[in-house]
């Protein structure tokens, strides 16, 4: 009986789903759906649901741009894609560019406003546009090379700044572009980490040569004897090449390279020789986010500046967004550059027309184009944070226009924004207040060199424990001035040794043979501006007084050693306290 229930409820139950189950769907069927799409119909056999791009086709380098969108997320998270709901009926390929930016292909028959609309509304978006491609700001090379090729440099003071600024750390610049020869001889230890958003790779390269030239302006190797030198000149100011495209740029890669740029404490500036005439939110919105983080942003106005061109005189982008300095171009007469872009977001010229730099043969080229103006400034703001770490970007920006080289119309204008940059002018704006710095080391006798410089002050040595001093090396933490360090030794038995020059050793590290004075004094046309004053310690007298400029400190010939020295400098007639032993002098 009881088998016989169980038989009837279970045929009960059959029965009743008949009724209240959904009909099954065949693969033939069409269904309605929610998605994006203009139809209205999808085949439920050709939908899924995407929940990473790496289950869908990759964007092809030669798809259809007009249906490609950027989403740059708020956060970094795995879960981002996913979290964007999309489906294969809306998106026929993706990619992801960094861990905040994707790409995405829409099928043809997606309405790509009404997308952007709805992934705009996601609370994980931080903003969605469509994709492009931007052309980067050269000219045809122009082949006539004349003697002083790189006039550029002199054109806005760099010739005088090559050698000024000498600083720790590395004040990294971003170059946005087709990437970079980083073989070239004249780039050689001037290249830090970058990336290459075609070849998703840390190994960089450069297969059309724009980005090789830019980078050429701001940190060829100076005096190395070999081709040119960069604005930067000797200052510790690299290249941190990205690569986001070969001929056109892609703003998706441009937006990942933007954020992953301003991410990073070693760069400060970036620059961008290259634009469009469309204001695109997701490039917008990177731009505001590397500024957030203080980076200072350059830009080409742009070479559609003829009065033939259909978009001479509009704003280009990204030179015109805000916190952007937008660089027009000058010939070697300081002339506007008959393609030099022109409208109120100008803000500072540099040179563009027949520059000289490096090239992707690893020789060297004239080129044209206010792709070479924004390097040239870029690589001056580098020379200015080197200088003077403690600069925002709005100081940065602020020295370069209010010591530039009125052009144009008096005051600011469409075509020259405030002036020719004059960098030398800058760098003596943003240094006026900031101290110079004695750097200093000794090799002590049975110790060896000192693992770090002591500065202005500071006691080098050992005072009192027996061990003689047997060289030293002295140099300067130097924001900008025109000023160096000489000195030389007086050495046990030897006598005294020629001058040596910043940084190079004085004296006979590990031979047995003590210091028993020495001899400093600075040099350079700032030199007049500052004294530096320095003291010894000396085997049996102990501190002796402070001896100034050139003057001799310890006891040649009398056989007492060397123990310590302290050293300062200080601006001219800053008064210093002279206690001390009785000074000896043999002369």
């Amino acid at each position: 009986m009881k088998s016989k229930t169980k038989y009837h409820l279970v045929l009960f139950g059959i029965v009743l789903s008949m009724f209240f189950l959904p009909t099954p769907i065949l693969a033939n069927e069409r269904v309605q759906t929610g998605g994006l799409a203009n139809s209205s119909e999808v085949s439920v056999t050709d939908q899924m649901t995407i929940n990473t791009l790496s289950e869908i086709p990759d964007v092809n380098s030669n798809g259809t741009i007009n249906q490609q969108v950027v989403v740059i997320y708020k956060k970094t998270s795995p879960l981002n894609a996913q979290s964007l709901s999309l489906s294969t009926n809306e998106v026929a390929a993706g990619e992801t560019v960094s861990d905040r930016v994707d790409v995405l292909e829409l099928n043809s028959n997606v309405d790509i406003d009404e997308f952007i609309r709805t992934i705009n509304d996601n609370p994980n978006v931080l903003v969605a546009d469509r994709n492009t491609i931007l052309k980067t700001y050269s000219l045809p090379n122009d082949p006539y090379v004349a003697d002083g090729k790189a006039w550029q440099f002199q054109s806005i003071g760099a010739d005088k700044t090559w050698d000024q600024v000498s600083n720790a750390e590395t004040i990294g610049v971003a170059v946005l572009d087709t990437g970079l020869n980083t073989n070239h001889p004249d780039l050689a230890g001037r290249i830090i980490s970058g990336y290459d958003y075609i070849t998703k790779s840390t190994e960089i390269t450069d297969q059309d040569g724009h980005g090789t030239l830019v980078s050429g302006f701001i940190a060829a190797t100076a005096n190395n004897g070999i081709g040119l030198s960069g604005v930067a000149g000797t200052a510790n100011v690299k290249i941190a090449p990205y690569r986001v495209g070969t001929k056109g740029l892609s703003v998706a890669n441009i937006c990942a390279a933007l954020m992953d740029a301003a991410d990073r404490s070693d760069i400060k500036v970036i620059n961008m020789s290259y634009g469009g005439y469309e204001y695109n939110n997701s490039e917008a919105a990177a731009i505001q986010y590397a500024k957030d983080r203080g980076k200072v942003l350059v830009a080409s106005s742009g070479n559609e500046g003829e009065p033939t061109d259909p978009e001479t005189g509009l704003s280009s982008y990204p030179a015109s967004y805000d916190g952007v300095i937008s660089v027009a171009a000058t010939t070697r007469s300081n002339d506007r550059a008959s393609f030099s872009q022109y409208n109120n977001m100008v803000d500072l010229a540099a040179p563009g027309e027949n520059v000289y730099t490096t090239a992707l043969t690893g020789d060297y080229a004239n080129d044209s184009g206010t792709s070479f103006s924004s390097p040239i400034v870029a690589g001056a703001c580098g020379v200015l944070l080197a200088a003077n770490g403690s600069l925002t970007a709005d100081q940065v920006e602020t020295a370069l226009k209010a010591t530039a080289l009125d052009l144009g119309d008096p005051g600011k204008d469409d075509y020259f924004g405030y002036g020719l940059i004059q960098l030398d002018r800058a760098l003596a704006k943003v240094t006026t207040d900031k101290q110079l710095t004695a750097l200093y080391k000794t090799h002590i006798q049975n110790l060896g060199w000192e693992a770090d410089y002591k500065l202005n002050g500071e006691l080098s040595g050992t005072s009192g424990l027996g061990y003689r001093l047997e060289a030293i090396s002295i140099t300067l933490d130097n924001p900008g001035y025109d000023v160096g360090v000489t000195y030389r030794t007086h050495i046990q038995d030897i006598g005294w040794q020629d001058w040596r020059y910043n940084g190079e050793p004085s004296g006979t590290a590990g031979e047995g043979r003590r210091l028993e004075a020495i001899q400093i004094k600075l040099t350079g046309t700032d030199a007049d501006r500052f004294d530096i004053h320095y003291r010894t310690h000396v085997e049996n007298l102990g501190w002796l007084n402070w001896a100034s400029n050139g003057e001799q400190s310890g006891t040649a010939g009398y056989g007492y050693r060397l123990e310590s020295i302290e050293i300062m400098v200080v601006p001219k007639g800053t008064a210093v306290d002279s206690s001390g032993a009785a000074f000896i002098s043999n002369s």
